[in-house]
């Protein structure tokens, strides 16, 4: 995989930011973090969203990124950081379907979907395989995706024109603010691929507005799909859960987080921590 970095801007990062700030999945992950003990690796690290709360939760993080654009945001970040959280994290960019950091980790998670880039099963796969390898024993994958409609109308791009039916508006620096909506371009059912726009249309303060869109090809993966692949790939399902409060997954569940563990944990590549 290509760095995704392409046509990103220091200013598409800063926005990922604004943008997302409010989500309320870090309190899960610090508990996964708290569970494991530590050390984590995350795959899909971005901007540090996730990764620096745990850091100064007081864990070590290993963050993962293809983006180079994100990963400077994430430095950038850091630097402003205690000493004692920046010693906690190293950050690497490297493609999570074919990574080696030569060490293992008490749990690997895959945070808001990050899994859904990958859109082959060989993609797939070949991720899940990384992850095993540099899984301590008893260590846990945990990856969250979103539960999928598999209603044609879920699919079918029809929002209002220019995303009006989906648009926000939140707060950015300078007194500028950000409208930002997600347009679903095309849907094809035969690879279950979403190809989503995302648009960031900045307001300045003097009602000037500018428009940046980055498209993401998504791919929607379904339950027992997913438990098929971690089989596959030498997992067993130990939780499914259907929202970061831990809920069972259900059918009206927003989120399909799933935990797993090796059924290969006799020894191997990266033995040591």
């Amino acid at each position: 995989m290509d760095d995704e970095s392409a046509g990103q801007t220091a200013d598409f990062a800063a926005m990922y930011d604004a943008i997302y700030a409010s989500r309320d999945d870090v309190g899960f992950w610090r508990s996964v973090a708290a569970g494991s003990g530590g050390p984590i690796l995350e795959l899909g690290c971005g901007t540090g969203r996730v990764l620096l709360p745990l850091a100064r939760a007081g864990f070590e993080v290993t963050g993962l990124d293809l983006s180079s654009v994100m990963l400077a945001r994430c430095r950038a970040k850091l630097e402003v950081e205690s000493p004692e959280v920046r010693g906690r994290v190293a950050l690497v960019q490297a493609d999570m379907t074919s990574f080696d950091l030569g060490r293992r980790f008490a749990a690997i998670t895959c945070p808001f979907g990050g899994f859904q880039q990958l859109r082959t099963v060989e993609q797939q796969l070949a991720c899940l395989d990384r992850c095993r390898s540099h899984l301590l024993p008893g260590g846990t994958l945990v990856l969250d995706l979103p539960n999928p409609d598999p209603a044609p109308a879920a699919y079918a791009g029809d929002q209002a024109a220019d995303g009006e039916a989906t648009a926000e508006l939140v707060d950015w620096s300078g007194g500028r603010r950000i409208r930002w909506w997600v347009t679903i371009a095309a849907y094809d059912r035969a690879h279950q691929w979403n190809d989503c726009e995302l648009t960031f249309e900045v307001i300045e303060p003097g009602g000037a507005t500018q428009r940046f869109t980055e498209t993401i090809s998504l791919r929607y993966i379904f339950r027992y799909e997913l438990e098929h692949l971690l089989i596959r790939a030498g997992f067993r399902m130990v939780a499914l859960h259907g929202d970061y409060d831990r809920s069972p997954f259900g059918d009206a569940s927003p989120a399909m987080i799933a935990a797993a563990q090796s059924t290969q944990d006799s020894g191997g590549e990266h033995a040591g921590r």
